[in-house]
């Protein structure tokens, strides 16, 4: 697996630690979801896991690479919660601790990759600050963050933080161009994901794209009255709060810099914080209740327009 073309600079950065010996133990990638942040952790860990010596990238053909290839590399571990919005508990990361503690199979690194972090909770965090205070030598932990907020202060002050913006305009267009092959479909859709450009691919690839455009149209109903705001909370505690909290805060944002820019609403930025205010809470892992949380959002929302 190779690093994408954004990520080369900060690579090249990775690749003068493991020359020099100066590779922390501790690494915190954090930036918006949507621009490769588990692409390159797993592509570092495959390099670090490549028996090939003085190479780049990793080799792709050795014994390392060819377990990292099909699943079945003893010496790395990924830790994700086990459903999209649920939180990493202690025992997993435990087991995470145990594994690192373990003298590799293969005689050279072991790696760990979390993500997100902030999805484990709170005893979860406590359990995994002891790895950090006492590193193994030639183990590496790599956070992956949308959220470092969200993370403790004790976490972030021990690992290494590298903040990944979302990348240049040109160059995430030129990829998803190679990669698609549809320059008019790029433009948009690229737009649309913010320019997260692994966003818009999987608008591209997927039916996620379908899926915003229904939700926008639902919460586009309700400021237009068109449907009330219980009727809509039903259709909207189906789904992801956190996933679709950021696709209302997008079109929030659209709207006050497009339709709204020359006659703002000074009610539609108090909402925008009211929406952080929610993400917040459904990402600290106190499972609100879904119904309840849509018909206080879009209540909230009707009353924006009510208002002017």
């Amino acid at each position: 697996m190779l690093p994408l073309p954004w990520q080369e600079t900060l690579w090249e950065s990775l690749n003068s630690s493991i020359d020099n010996g100066r590779l922390p133990h501790a690494l915190l990638l954090s930036g918006p979801s949507g621009i490769g942040k588990m692409r390159l952790a797993k592509a570092l860990a495959q390099h670090l896991l490549c028996q090939a010596e003085m190479t780049k990238y990793a080799c792709g053909s050795c014994k390392g690479c060819q377990l990292m290839a099909a699943g079945n590399h003893d010496d790395i571990s990924t830790l994700e919660p086990e459903e999209p919005g649920k939180a990493i508990k202690i025992d997993a990361v435990r087991a995470l601790i145990d594994s690192l503690a373990k003298t590799a199979h293969q005689g050279g690194w072991k790696v760990a990759i979390i993500a997100p972090a902030e999805a484990m909770n709170k005893n979860a965090f406590n359990a995994l600050l002891k790895n950090l205070e006492e590193p193994q030598s030639k183990t590496l932990l790599m956070l992956v963050s949308h959220r470092p907020s969200l993370l403790s202060a004790t976490i972030r002050s021990r690992s290494q933080q590298i903040s990944m913006p979302v990348p240049d305009a040109e160059v995430a267009s030129r990829w998803l161009t190679e990669v698609t092959g549809d320059q008019s479909a790029v433009d948009k859709v690229l737009f649309l994901a913010g320019g997260r450009p692994l966003l818009a691919l999987d608008y591209l690839q997927s039916d996620s794209l379908q899926e915003r455009q229904n939700f926008e149209a639902l919460v586009g109903s309700v400021r237009a009255g068109d449907i009330s705001p219980l009727d809509a909370a039903q259709q909207c505690q189906k789904l992801d709060a956190s996933q679709t909290i950021d696709w209302f805060s997008s079109y929030v944002h659209r709207l006050a810099t497009t339709e709204l820019v020359e006659k703002p609403i000074p009610a539609l930025f108090s909402f925008s914080d009211k929406l952080l205010q929610a993400r917040n809470w459904v990402d600290s892992g106190n499972n609100p209740n879904p119904q309840l949380l849509w018909e206080e959002l879009l209540m909230d929302w009707l009353m924006v327009f009510a208002r002017r």
